[in-house]
This record gives C-alpha cells, structure tokens and sequence, in this order.
C-alpha cells in the first residue's frame, strides 16, 4: 500500500485558520473532514448571514475562506466581499457549479483567488489547497517583514533624539568648543550615548563617565 501524501499545511506549521461556508450538510461535514486533515482549522458556518458575523467577530481573521456561491439568503458574493472587509489578505476560493458563470465571473472580478467546480476532483482540489496555503504564508511573511522595517525605523528614530537631545546638552554646558583636550569632550558625550544605546553602558557606567567629561570642563 502506497504511503499516504503528506498534509497540504506542512506538520511543521501552525494549523491556517479557515472559514468553510456552504448550506448543504453533508458537503459542509465531508469537505471539513477533509480540509482537517490536511492540516487547517476548520471553522463551519451554514449559510451567508452566519459566515459574515464570523468573519465580522474573528480575531486573529480567518485566513482562508471557501464558500459555496449560490446559497439561500446571502451567497457566496456577499460572503466574499465580507471576508475582503475584515482582511484585504484574506484568501477566497469560491465553489461553484457549472451554471453559475455569471456569478462566477463577478467573484474573480471581486477578488476571489480561484473557482472550484462541483463535484470535487480530489486531487485537483488538494493542488489548488496547495497554492492557496502558499499564498497565505508568502503573506505572512511579508507581513512579518513590514513590522520587522516598522520596528527598527522606530529604533532610529528613538536613537537620533537621544543623540540630538545629547548635543544639545553639550552646547547647554559649553557654548564655544574649547580648544586642547577639552574640545574632545562633545565627541566623548556621543561616544557615550552610543555605546549605552547599544546597550554597552549600564544606567550607572553612563552617569559616572558622564560625570568624568563635565568635571574635565569644570572651572
């Protein structure tokens, strides 16, 4: 016997969290069978109005959404436009029947990533699961990366006013750079607020050293 493929969400990764929305029972309990085991967090809703006020609620949002598109009450369309609503990220694969290329047609147009046709071909469905988790983790970690840029500019910034507030202090204490060994004293105060910066200096190294340099000026 065969071994069995492996999980379309790698074991190694945190289950995605997604939101399967379809009115027919038997679907909706066979295919989050199914998606269970291929590693994701399957969260049912029964119908459109359901799956919005999830979607609404979610927190963290729900990653991936697979929904019918023609369902009584609200549909898939509906269901769609709520999910891009609570996250521009989220991932939307519409399933749909072959008379339904209209409705199919303005889901692209909406943002869905893909249609999936009824009934299932399991294989096909599992390759499209695929592209569809690395989607996701593309988007993660882009994500991952702008609070990474966001975090360190911050840093930068938090580090000049330290310097700047440094500087000014210096030339608070001595307008003019005096001349021999004593006009080095504005670079030591640099020097040494870049060192506690990086963390080099404790609080008491730093306020001693400080204390050195301005003795040095003193009258």
């Amino acid at each position: 016997m065969p071994p069995a493929p492996a999980p379309v969400v790698p074991p190694h990764l945190p289950p995605l969290r997604l939101l399967l929305v379809d009115d027919d029972p038997i679907i909706r309990e066979t295919l989050g069978t199914i998606l269970q085991h291929e590693g994701f967090k399957v969260t049912p809703a029964a119908n459109g109005e359901e799956a919005e006020a999830m979607l609404a609620e979610a927190f963290p949002p729900f990653e991936l959404v697979i929904t019918d598109l023609v369902m009584p009450g609200k549909g898939g369309i509906d269901v769609l436009k709520a999910a891009m609503a609570a996250d521009p990220n989220c991932t939307v694969l519409v399933l749909t029947g072959y008379g339904n290329i209209p409705e199919a047609a303005e889901a692209v147009e909406l943002g869905a990533y893909g249609l999936v046709t009824k009934p299932l071909q399991v294989e096909a469905f599992r390759q499209t699961l695929r592209r569809l988790v690395e989607r996701a983790l593309l988007l993660h970690e882009r994500d991952e990366l702008k609070r990474k840029l966001f975090a360190i500019q911050a840093r930068a910034e938090e580090l000049e006013a330290v310097l700047g507030r440094m500087e000014m202090l210096a030339k608070q204490i001595t307008p003019k750079r005096p001349e021999g060994p004593l006009g080095d004293g504005l670079e030591d105060l640099h020097r040494l607020a870049s060192l506690k910066e990086r963390g080099l200096l404790s609080d008491d190294q730093f306020e001693a050293s400080k204390r050195a340099i301005l003795a040095r000026w003193a009258p």
